[in-house]
């Protein structure tokens, strides 16, 4: 049986290297990209020297397991716990990206694959009457790491510098924005200019000083996000709002779901966080700001929030109305 495991563990990597190889790093884990990508002069120059260390390295594996044969078990051992670990690694990168699901199927493949190799070796044997003689099984290991290198050396990989530059900073590492309530809770009564909200959406600035505004930032495939909409801006408000959408972060896809692909929002005005970046928010959060300032923050308690913004708008509207009436009747005199 723990023949048969390593010859699996080889035909894995193999696979592996063939698909980092043709799909660049669609197929990488994510944290072998944002390590390597510090490696080169640019993101995505390191990222594809990760990649061709990775396609060598799994390669020169593979090779040494098949050449050592049986006398392989301890190899073996060692392949399967780091594939666990690079699936575990690679989930928790994936987790910090907020990814669906279906992004967290490369990672549970490699723990799945490497807690079972470990299982199945750790519990069985080779027959020592087997086993390979070990000048063959030596010359093997040499064979395979000369051909791990020559592939390292010379595949080409099918990197792309958009992806991989448009969420990560100089240093390779992805790049991270915290827009959740618990910070918005901080910025409350400090000017947006303050809060560093502008460098994102600049449009902010001129939407939110002439009149009260409701900011809800929402995903489009977040339920909870839909039923704010529908529920609350189905029908035009006198405070302005804002439909702030949360883009996935880079090499995310948007799990599919019934719900309609945008929410539906009368008289809203609809802007978009950039591309790329990892966005750290509730779905859904709404921030009530007035004078520019933050007013209000709510995950759950929309109405709060809403009433509030709603009231100063139609006290502000109010005051206006008032001045005006104040100016004509001044001007008639």
């Amino acid at each position: 049986m723990s023949n048969i495991v390593r010859i699996a563990l080889a035909i894995f990597l193999i696979a592996a290297a063939i698909c980092i190889a043709i799909l660049g790093e669609a197929a990488m884990p994510v944290w072998l990209i944002g390590l390597g990508a510090k490696a080169g002069e640019s993101p995505a120059e390191g990222a594809e020297i990760a990649a061709k260390f990775t396609i060598g390295g799994a390669a020169a594996l593979a090779g040494m397991l098949l050449a050592l044969g049986r006398r392989g078990r301890g190899m073996a051992i060692l392949v399967a716990a780091l594939v666990a670990f690079s699936g575990i690694a690679d989930a928790s990168a994936e987790f910090a990206l907020d990814t669906t699901a279906v992004g967290l199927v490369r990672p549970v493949i490699q723990v799945i694959v490497g807690l079972a190799a470990a299982f199945i070796l750790l519990r069985t044997t080779p027959d020592p009457e087997r086993l390979r003689h070990p000048l063959m099984a030596g010359f093997g290991v040499v064979l395979s790491l000369v051909a791990g290198a020559a592939i390292a050396g010379n595949v080409q990989v099918g990197i792309s510098p958009e992806s991989i530059t448009r969420g990560r900073g100089e240093d390779g590492r992805f790049i991270v924005h915290d827009l959740t309530a618990g910070m918005w809770e901080d910025w409350k009564g400090i000017p947006l200019e303050e809060t560093g909200v502008l460098e994102h959406l600049p449009q902010l600035r001129a939407l939110s000083q002439d009149q009260p505004t409701l900011v809800a930032l929402y995903r489009p495939n977040c339920g909870a996000c839909h039923d704010l909409f529908d529920g609350y801006f189905g029908e035009s408000l006198s405070a302005r709002v804002i439909a702030v959408e949360i883009p996935p972060a880079e090499g995310v896809e948007l799990a599919e779901s019934d719900l309609p692909e945008d929410v539906y929002c009368d008289g809203c005005v609809r802007l978009k966080l950039p591309e790329g970046p990892v966005w750290l928010a509730e779905s859904p959060v709404l921030v009530g700001l007035v004078d520019g300032k933050v007013a209000c923050v709510s995950v759950d308690d929309f109405q709060r929030c809403v009433d509030g913004m709603v009231e100063a708008a139609d006290l502000q509207f109010a005051r206006e109305l008032e001045e005006a009436k104040a100016r004509d009747t001044e001007s008639s005199r």
